[in-house]
């Protein structure tokens, strides 16, 4: 009876420890940092990842939604900050608002403690592969990083991120963008 428990056991220890080494294998690994394409805007950006965060976000300033007409998608104008800190007018349809958490620091007590910002549909690609994920605008030009990308994201990529590394994933998978930017890095 003794053998016959610890064979199970065993056995079960085996199949348990080898299914989760197979789940382990179709993970991406993300570095702290990485590369980020965005298809639908032609840049590539240097992104922090940040388990902490829920969603994405890219630099970009001055947003402003323009109601849609008979039943059209409401537009979002607004400028891409890009690499270089230059601009780019960019108006691309409104996915929706969400809000956002604003730190303690960042407002005073008169005022609300969380930001509204626009949402848009975008497709990013790391490494090769690509998924259409939501982005929020949000104006990152204080941060070391332009974009930000959270753990919705991260799922959608399938992703486990290695606290020790930086950009794991090649940049060159994914298409490529003007010369201002490459020269930049």
């Amino acid at each position: 009876m003794r053998f016959v428990f610890f064979t199970l056991l065993l056995t079960n220890t085996l199949l348990f420890t080898t299914a989760s080494y197979a789940d382990e294998g179709s993970h991406k690994i993300f570095g702290l940092s990485e590369y980020v394409y965005i298809e639908e805007l032609g840049v590539r950006y240097k992104a922090k990842i940040d388990t902490g965060a829920e969603s994405a976000s890219i630099n970009a300033i001055n947003s402003q939604v323009e109601k849609g007409k008979d039943g059209a998608d409401d537009i979002v104008h607004f400028d891409l900050v890009l690499p270089d800190d230059t601009l780019k007018s960019v108006s691309l349809p409104l996915s929706k608002h969400i809000r956002i958490k604003r730190r303690a620091s960042d407002y005073d007590e008169d005022e609300k403690d969380y930001s509204r910002r626009p949402v848009l549909e975008l497709t990013l690609c790391v490494g090769g592969e690509s998924h259409k994920v939501e982005v929020n605008l949000a104006d990152r030009r204080q941060f070391s990083k332009p974009m930000l990308v959270g753990s919705e994201p991260l799922s959608a990529f399938n992703a486990l991120v290695d606290p020790s590394k930086k950009y794991l994933q090649d940049k060159t998978l994914c298409a490529k963008q003007d010369k201002s930017e490459e020269q930049k890095e």
